[in-house]
C-alpha cells in the first residue's frame, strides 16, 4: 500500500522534515519518530520547525525534541511534510527549505487537506499521523521501530485522539496503542505529559475564561473568548489554551464548542469541536479553514463583535442543516 513512499525513504540519503506552526502532539511526534525511524535506516534525517514557535508544554518531554532545528544541509533527496493539510501552515522560512529538496512528499490525516505536492498519502480515517506513520514504519521495516518512536507515535496518537475520547478514534487506534506497549513504553507518564498536565497559570487561564463562556441556541452552542489581557495577566501564551475548549463541549446539550483567541485585536483564532452529528469542518471551512469532522480550527480576521458574529452565523446554518 505504500510500496511507493518506501521507496522514496530507500533511495533517499538525507531527508528533511517539516511541521507546521504552532506544532501539537502528533505533529511533533510525527516529525520526530520518522526522523527517528530514518536514522535508524541508516539515512540523514534532519527536523524543522518554524522560527519562534515553542513548543507547548508537556511535549518538550518527548525523545528527540533536542534535534528540531539542530542540524541543517544545503538541498536534501527529499523533504516530506508531516500533519500538514496546507502549505501556508510550513511558515515562511520553511516552506523555502522544503521546496528546495529534489523531491517532495506530505503524509497527513486531515479530510479538508489541500495536497501541496505531486505524491502524497492522506488518510482521513485514521485519528492522528502517526497512526499512519505506524502502519508506513511497519511495512517499511518493523525491526528499525525502537521504543523511542513507539513512544512518540503513541504519543501523536493519544494527543490528536481526545486520550482514544474522539469520535475518530477506531479499532485500529486501539490495536495500535496495544502493540506500542509492547515496545515497553511508559503509557501513563506520556499520556499525563502530553494530554492531561498543566502549569498552575494555565490552569488560571482557564478558570478564568470559563467563567464568562457564553451559550446560544438553548445551549447546543458554547463560546470562549480569549484576549490579550487574558494572557498578560496570567503569563500564559496562546499554547496554554489548549485542551480549554473540552470545558465547553463536555457539557451536556452542548452541540458545538467554539474557542475565540486574540492574535492582535483584528485577528482571531478559533478552535471548533462537535459532537451529535454537527461538522465542524463545514463550519471552519466557512473561513478558509478545516480539520476533521469533529475537531477543526481556522482564523477569522476583524474585529472581536464581527468575528463573533460571523461564527455563530456559520454555526448556525450547520445545526439548521442537520
Amino acid at each position: 500500500m505504500y510500496e511507493h513512499f518506501i521507496k522514496k525513504l530507500h533511495e533517499s540519503q538525507t531527508v528533511a522534515i517539516f511541521m507546521h506552526i504552532n506544532p501539537d502532539g502528533d505533529c511533533v511526534g510525527s516529525a520526530l519518530a520518522l526522523s527517528k525511524f530514518l536514522t535508524n535506516m541508516g539515512k540523514t534525517a534532519h527536523v524543522f520547525l518554524e522560527p519562534n514557535n515553542p513548543l507547548r508544554y508537556g511535549l518538550e518531554s518527548l525523545p528527540l525534541v533536542e534535534t528540531i532545528n539542530a542540524n541543517e544541509l544545503k538541498t536534501y533527496d527529499l523533504s516530506v511534510a508531516v500533519d500538514c493539510a496546507d502549505s501556508s501552515r510550513l511558515g515562511t522560512s520553511s516552506l523555502d527549505k522544503f521546496i528546495r529538496a529534489k523531491e517532495h512528499f506530505m503524509i497527513d490525516h486531515h479530510a479538508s487537506g489541500v495536497p501541496f505536492t505531486e505524491e502524497y498519502i492522506i488518510e482521513p480515517k485514521s485519528a492522528s499521523c502517526t497512526e499512519v506513520l505506524y502502519k508506513i514504519f511497519k511495512e517499511a521495516g518493523k525491526k528499525y521501530i525502537d521504543k523511542d518512536i513507539a513512544t512518540l507515535i503513541f504519543a501523536g496518537l493519544i494527543s490528536d485522539s481526545g486520550s482514544l475520547s474522539f469520535s475518530s478514534t477506531t479499532k485500529e487506534s486501539y490495536l495500535t496503542c496495544a502493540e506500542l506497549c509492547d515496545y515497553g513504553i511508559d503509557r501513563i507518564s506520556i499520556i499525563r505529559s502530553v494530554f492531561s498536565e498543566t502549569t498552575k497559570n494555565a490552569f488560571t487561564l482557564k478558570m478564568r475564561i470559563a467563567n464568562r463562556a457564553e451559550f446560544y441556541e438553548d445551549g447546543r452552542i458554547g463560546l470562549l473568548s480569549f484576549f490579550e489581557k487574558d494572557f498578560k495577566e496570567t503569563s500564559t501564551t496562546q499554547s496554554d489554551t489548549d485542551g480549554a475548549i473540552n470545558l465547553v463541549a463536555n457539557i451536556k446539550g452542548v452541540s458545538v464548542a467554539l474557542s475565540l483567541a486574540e492574535l492582535n485585536p483584528n485577528a482571531f483564532k478559533v478552535g471548533i469541536r462537535t459532537k451529535n452529528g454537527v461538522d465542524a469542518g463545514k463550519i471552519a471551512g466557512y473561513f478558509g479553514g478545516g480539520g476533521h469532522f469533529s475537531a477543526s480550527g481556522c482564523r477569522i480576521y476583524s474585529d472581536y463583535e464581527t468575528a463573533v458574529k460571523k461564527l455563530l452565523e456559520a454555526t448556525r446554518k450547520c445545526l439548521t442543516d442537520l
